[in-house]
């Protein structure tokens, strides 16, 4: 392996796993408030990415194709929370606790399915967003590396610069965490909470919208992808820790370019081995390696 080699994986692997890390922090922010996950999160990505490879096949500009992607994508999140969460809270302990496990994997294989309705079983292949070929290339001291990818990689760590900007830094984000505490305690301080509670739904989706918006021209699309993406979410966040935003970010770039670098010595089984390494680091330190082991917040 060549040095160009070293460099380019890297590069691969910080842009696919900037991606996975804008996965787990929608399953972080909605875990934080809830205490509950969307497993059909990688699914919201893929009806996002399809979107996207429908509207730029159309002829429609990339800014007003990731506008679109995002409205339809807060409407499925306002939906999941309004029709798949909502009756569970309201039904309280007779529904043993874990229902919302049932219904967001049931609503990820609605998608599927509507998904693959319209556009079959086959793999598609997105244009790419920001330049003018897939292939556009862009030397870097002696190295070609993929616009594209670069181009991901700058707008994937704005957005996780603005979601961390959005919960420290801003009342909503502020409101987030008094409901994460004590839902009781910031009623009576005058928080929204079921107004809250939606707000979190809708901002994961957000998450997997912009995920969808950028996976394309990275990955093949097929309509079953969100499950690997959920499963690869999953792993981001018990590297970085459920408790910690800036963990998720250093424990999706670490699986992103394990799993670049081990598909390239090992491409009939390279995204398996990450996958092994995180359930052995879970089997010696179950809170991750960036989270403490206090207790939750809640």
């Amino acid at each position: 392996m060549t040095l160009s080699n070293v460099f380019q994986l890297l590069v691969s692997g910080i842009a696919v796993g900037a991606i996975y890390t804008l996965t787990a922090k929608g399953l972080f922010i909605a875990h934080l408030a809830t205490h509950r996950l969307n497993f059909g999160q990688g699914d919201f990505l893929m009806v996002g990415a399809y979107l996207t490879l429908g509207l730029m096949l159309l002829g429609v500009p990339a800014p007003l194709v990731l506008v679109g992607v995002l409205i339809a994508l807060a409407l499925l999140g306002w939906g999941l929370e309004r029709f798949a969460i909502r009756p569970l809270d309201r039904a309280g302990d007779q529904t043993g606790g874990y229902a919302w496990v049932l219904t967001t994997a049931g609503a990820a294989l609605i998608l599927q399915n509507v998904v693959e309705l319209f556009w079959g079983k086959s793999a598609q292949y997105a244009p790419p967003i920001f330049s003018a070929t897939r292939n556009n290339v862009v030397q870097i001291g002696g190295v070609g590396i993929f616009v594209e990818e670069l181009a991901i990689i700058a707008v994937a760590f704005v957005v996780v610069a603005a979601f961390y900007l959005f919960l420290f830094r801003t009342p909503w984000g502020k409101a987030i965490y008094a409901v994460a505490y004590n839902p009781e305690a910031a009623a009576l301080l005058g928080v929204n909470v079921r107004g809250t509670v939606v707000l979190v739904f809708v901002l994961a989706s957000l998450l997997a919208g912009i995920s969808g918006f950028l996976v394309g021209p990275l990955v093949s699309v097929n309509p079953h992808m969100g499950l690997v993406f959920t499963i690869k979410a999953f792993a981001v966040t018990a590297i970085g820790g459920f408790s910690n935003p800036i963990g998720l970010l250093a424990g999706g770039l670490l699986f992103g370019i394990t799993e670049a670098f081990s598909n390239y010595f090992d491409s009939s089984f390279g995204d398996l081995y990450p996958l092994i390494a995180v359930l052995v680091l879970l089997a010696f330190r179950p809170t991750g390696l960036f989270s403490t082991r206090a207790a939750d917040v809640r």
